[in-house]
């Protein structure tokens, strides 16, 4: 008897770690690993917040597809737009800011990345260049226009001429 409840014992303490592990793993399985985003969103993949789906917008749209160059990553079917817009849903997600977005993107992409860059010292050139353009434009044809009006028309003669 004493033999049988010895073997029934070791056999509880061998199998029990065990099943605990195994209900463990068993429960674990049952949750889901990213439970919030997966509440977070509807069966469309839109957020289910309207705050952050607007700003999802906002954001998506101002940020530049790189792949196509001329479309906004909200528009663009490319695998890398998708990509982009989905770590702007995580990073929407996480509470962060639309200036921490756009930093993070800018910081990782450069400046192309954003349709309207912020006016920097360095992107001072790229927003004054076209009005530099247009004054020096400006300033060519009144020079010419200037120097023609002196001159004398062809069709008048001469001074002293006749």
């Amino acid at each position: 008897m004493k033999r049988a409840a010895a073997a029934l014992a070791a056999f509880a303490v061998a199998i029990l770690p065990a099943a605990l592990l195994i209900g463990a793993a068993l429960a674990a399985a049952s949750t889901p690993l990213h439970a919030e985003p997966a509440r977070a969103l509807d069966d469309y993949g839109q957020l289910t917040n309207p705050a952050l789906q607007a700003r999802f917008e906002h954001i998506t749209a101002q940020l530049r597809c790189l792949v196509c160059q001329n479309e906004s990553i909200a528009d663009s079917n490319v695998e890398l737009a998708s990509d982009l817009r989905r770590q702007v849903r995580e990073m929407l997600l996480a509470g962060q800011s639309d200036d921490a977005i756009f930093k993070f993107m800018t910081d990782r992409y450069g400046e192309f990345v954003r349709f309207n860059p912020p006016l920097e010292a360095k992107t001072l050139l790229i927003w004054g260049a076209p009005f530099a353009m247009l004054l020096l434009g400006v300033f060519i044809v009144y020079r010419i226009v200037r120097q023609r009006s002196r001159l004398p028309l062809d069709d008048e003669p001469a001074p002293g001429s006749m």
